[in-house]
């Protein structure tokens, strides 16, 4: 993907693989959703304390209202599994829903102006289940955010509906007043959800948009965001087990927190380096004087420390990586190819044999100087 936001529909795009298996927020807290939403418990309480995340984001959105962020190893493992999962997709993976789901990596855009933040924020420590961040329009991500629990985000958490006996056959979950946007759909006749999923299930393809009012339905290979829409219908394909999601005012207050390795368990290469990632809904904001706990906020900004251009933090990464194994990648045909299969089979390779710490390394390097030749990274112009 290429442009100022390609980061943001990636992230979008990766969180929505994640949901597709809602994993259980609750396992192993002591907590349950109905406990959880009459504040009886949260998900593995700390104490109150401020955090350092990162955000990785288009130029220009500079906030942390309705957005997802991560620590080190969460976004370094994002960065990573655009190279892995695009190896594990070519060869011997191909349905998995992280291939047949999302854009494969075709190389960085070396004029992108996206940027990585590093922000300061007070937490309450009341940890909710993660919600799905991303633009209400996935086209303006410099216009509103909204985080949800359903698919999509992005003001695209529609009703779920019972599914029609052609979908539970084929596992798609179906919600009411949801679109999807997406890449090259194939539109066929339906006169039903049902006929969707059949038409679906036939062509090989994961998500579809029912429309009653003319009997069509679209069908995606590539989808990266469900947006509301009056009359459409939209069906995603599990491809795991599920659990019910866990939707009152209190999940719209807390901040999040999702666990890679566990939500994307059996997917190593979709979270090489571990790691976590946060949501921080509007609902939870202190906002002007208010400390945390003030009716019932849960966080607050205090400051953003650096700000640095994207590309100056994946070449860092991508060369932390070359340099683990550079026999590999000299015997490539295009050494430099990024996109090749012989570069991401080493790439592949290198990130299984390296440990969590050696992947996230450069991340420290790059927030911890401004000096490249101690792998530091500039501060971004102030005019982005």
């Amino acid at each position: 993907m290429r442009g100022t936001f390609a980061a943001a529909v990636a992230i979008a795009v990766l969180q929505l693989a994640a949901a597709q298996h809602h994993p259980d927020p609750f396992a192993g807290s002591g907590c349950d959703c109905e406990s959880f939403c009459n504040y009886k418990c949260s998900i593995n309480a700390s104490e109150p304390t401020t955090i350092t995340t990162y955000r990785m984001t288009p130029a220009g959105v500079l906030d942390m209202v309705n957005k997802n962020t991560g620590d080190p190893n969460g976004d370094t493992s994002f960065v990573l599994s655009r190279r892995t999962t695009a190896y594990e997709c070519r060869h011997g993976n191909a349905n998995s829903f992280y291939c047949d789901g999302m854009t494969q990596f075709d190389g960085d855009d070396s004029n992108s102006t996206d940027i990585v933040q590093e922000w300061e924020i007070q937490i309450d420590g009341q940890w909710g289940p993660y919600l799905y961040c991303n633009p209400v329009n996935a086209s303006d991500p410099l216009g509103p955010w909204d985080c949800d629990v359903t698919i999509g985000g992005g003001g695209g958490g529609g009703t779920p509906i019972t599914p029609p006996p052609q979908c539970a056959k084929t596992n798609f979950s179906v919600y009411n007043g949801v679109c999807w946007e997406g890449y090259e759909p194939k539109t066929v006749p339906a006169a039903t959800a049902g006929d969707c999923c059949a038409a679906a299930s036939q062509y090989g393809d994961s998500r579809f948009t029912f429309f009653e009012s003319n009997q069509t339905c679209k069908l995606y290979r590539w989808a990266f965001n469900a947006n509301h829409c009056d009359g459409g219908m939209a069906g995603m394909q599990e491809r795991g087990p599920s659990q019910q999601t866990c939707n009152c005012s209190r999940v719209h207050q807390a901040v999040g927190r999702e666990n890679l390795t566990v939500a994307m368990a059996g997917y190593e290469s979709s979270h090489p380096a571990g790691g976590e990632w946060y949501s921080f809904p509007q609902q939870g904001e202190c906002t002007g004087d208010m400390k945390i706990g003030d009716r019932n906020c849960t966080w607050k900004t205090v400051a953003v420390k650096r700000t640095i251009m994207a590309k100056c933090m994946y070449a860092n990464l991508d060369a932390n990586v070359v340099a683990h194994d550079p026999g590999c990648f000299s015997k490539c045909p295009q050494p430099k190819n990024v996109t090749s299969d012989c570069y991401l089979q080493c790439y592949t390779g290198a990130t299984e044999q390296m440990t969590h710490d050696e992947l996230v390394a450069p991340w420290g390097k790059a927030f911890g100087s401004t000096d490249p030749s101690q792998g530091g990274c500039p501060e971004a112009p102030s005019f982005l």
